[in-house]
């Protein structure tokens, strides 16, 4: 073999390795909120497009697995299963219960109900109270923190340490409550509205929690624990034909602990990304804003940059990135901005 040819054999070989080392080990979080066909369509699937979803992930090539045991599969190094995907709620709708429990228990899939305890304690809405959720446990459930008043957490100003402490004392609250009526459950927080700060961010990581976030794709070696991301299951993110390709989807392997704080002023905001692994073909990259695709800026092989010609709108935007890797999959990755 001669020398040139010997090289670009070797080559390709150490791309196809990096490749397989950045898939990693990962799992695709979904999160719903409502299943019925009476609440907002934003934010619902019928029970319908439910046992649609139910059946499709039970015949392959997916396998539902409970949320806990993935992410220590993670954390740990141990493998987890190709397609590997976690079920998850929001806010504690009666529903879940009523038509979305007798459907995860028929598929036999594991589950886990972020609650609000004010809105679980008052009943605001159609919440469920603490017997129903007792009945979830029962039926595979597990039940998480979701805060005490599903307040916007970083919109109020100014966010110093008096409202970090403020902002704390609230989650340690929420969980104390849900333990008092259900017995132990994970030190895991979702933000509500998929909102947080580094500051926030910080503070549950110094104290041992997991959380997460709304903003889409996966999560493996390389994640943000306290920045978990979620693929949304409801409304215009139902149609399983796009949810199927999402969920065949690795994360991106960037350094998500140091992207930026989702909170700026700046408009539009600048992201920077560094890659822990650099990508065969960096071209293939393409990352999108509200419809409009956005050109990728290399500053080497693994740090790149994405910026919109066009200002963001107050509220939350996202930034979302693919790569395709073949066979219809891809990597994924999104960023969140909010602008208060």
């Amino acid at each position: 073999m001669n020398l040139v040819k010997y090289v670009r054999l070797s080559i390709l070989f150490m791309l196809l390795l990096s490749t397989v080392a950045m898939a990693g080990n990962s799992v695709n979080i979904l999160v719903y909120h409502h299943v019925s066909s009476e609440t907002p369509p934003s934010t619902s699937v019928t029970p319908q497009q439910f046992r649609q979803h139910l059946s499709a992930l039970s015949e392959g090539p997916f396998q539902v697995v409970d949320l806990a045991w993935a992410l220590n599969q993670i954390q740990t190094g141990a493998p987890l299963p190709d397609n590997a995907v976690a079920i998850t709620f929001d806010d504690g709708y009666n529903d879940i219960h009523t038509n979305g429990m007798p459907l995860l228990v028929e598929f036999g899939m594991p589950f886990t109900v972020f609650v609000s305890t004010e809105t679980i304690d008052r009943r605001f809405g159609d919440m469920m109270d603490w017997e129903t959720l007792r009945d979830l446990q029962a039926n595979g459930a597990t039940i998480a923190n979701h805060s005490v008043k599903h307040d916007y957490f970083v919109r109020q100003f100014p966010l110093d340490d008096v409202w970090l402490a403020a902002a704390y004392a609230d989650i340690t609250e929420a969980q104390t409550r849900i333990e008092a009526e259900l017995g132990p459950s994970p030190k895991w927080f979702a933000y509500p509205y998929g909102e947080f700060n580094h500051a926030l961010r910080d503070k549950l990581q110094q104290e041992g929690w997991i959380a997460f976030g709304q903003q889409s794709g996966g999560v493996g070696p390389y994640s943000d624990f306290q920045a978990l991301p979620r693929f949304p299951a409801g409304g215009i993110y139902a149609n399983w034909n796009t949810l199927k390709t999402k969920l065949m989807s690795r994360p991106l392997p960037v350094d998500y602990h140091a992207l930026p704080d989702p909170i700026t002023q700046l408009n539009p905001p600048q992201l920077v990304a560094r890659l822990k692994e650099p990508l065969p073909n960096r071209q293939k990259l393409n990352c999108f804003v509200n419809g409009e695709w956005l050109p990728t800026h290399w500053e080497n092989a693994q740090t790149f940059s994405i910026q919109p010609t066009k200002s963001l709108g107050a509220g939350r935007s996202r930034y979302n990135c693919t790569y395709s890797i073949g066979d219809g999959a891809f990597y994924w990755f999104s960023h969140q901005w909010l602008r208060p």
